[in-house]
């Protein structure tokens, strides 16, 4: 039975496969951004909301933009297998969730959009509380700030899971392009069973790096989104390598 790589392992293979690939996996990364902070504030940016109805429209719209993101993280997740499979990289592959199955891409994302959606519903609630405990009393019950804070700890706490639940379903996708969403959503909580910890343990490992990119001047942030976007890639490998093996 073969072992799993321990997450040093795991960075040393993403660092390996990134030698040659590093400008081109940037590029996509940068015009990856670009285009998520375009329609971010195109879309749902333009809708301010001030009433029940303005929430709706603008929960609505944050959750069909996210729907729509599924595409373009498909072909992140493209990308990023052809630099740890060791095949040749182009920033078209960023588009390709377009080519291949772009229905599904959507799909996939469905889980994810609507933890993401439920994670930010308290913070604007209380912020509309705010705003009316300041116009009313000039102050805020103090009981209402810790009841908002703990229900969304809960609910970050729940979309970390969800996340590291599904993370695999794009990556999946690329290697079973014939399996329906709902049975890659399936394949990718079976393969994560049993190894959360270990992905969350590699992301939580990049934290340094993130603050020493915040700290200079957050130029260096894009060389480390890189970096954790191949080592994602590589954990999927290490994943699927030793399903098979077992």
């Amino acid at each position: 039975m073969k072992q799993n790589k321990r997450t040093s392992k795991i960075k040393a293979v993403a660092r390996e496969r990134l030698l040659g690939n590093y400008g081109t996996s940037t590029i996509a990364i940068i015009l990856y951004r670009f285009i998520t902070f375009i329609i971010i504030n195109i879309v749902v940016g333009a809708i301010i909301p001030n009433n029940l109805i303005s929430y709706f429209v603008y929960f609505a719209a944050t959750i069909l933009v996210n729907l729509f993101f599924g595409v373009f993280d498909s072909g992140l997740a493209y990308l990023f297998m052809n630099v740890v499979y060791g095949q040749s990289v182009s920033i078209a592959d960023l588009f390709q969730g377009f080519k291949n199955h772009p229905d599904k891409a959507i799909i996939l994302q469905i889980p994810l959009a609507l933890i993401d959606t439920l994670t930010i519903i308290p913070l604007q609630l209380f912020s509309v509380i705010l705003a009316q405990n300041k116009q009313i009393e000039g102050i805020i019950d103090p009981r209402i700030t810790i009841a908002v804070l703990a229900v969304s700890a809960v609910i970050t706490i729940v979309n970390v899971y969800v996340r590291l639940m599904f993370s695999q379903s794009y990556y999946i996708l690329q290697d079973f392009p014939d399996k329906d969403a709902f049975s890659i959503l399936k394949t990718s909580i079976k393969l994560m069973k049993g190894h959360k910890h270990r992905l969350l343990l590699l992301y939580l490992s990049y934290i340094p790096l993130f603050i020493l990119g915040t700290l200079a001047c957050f130029i260096p942030l894009i060389w480390v989104v890189t970096y954790l976007s191949a080592a994602d890639a590589a954990f999927y490998q290490d994943l699927v390598q030793n399903s098979q093996n077992n």
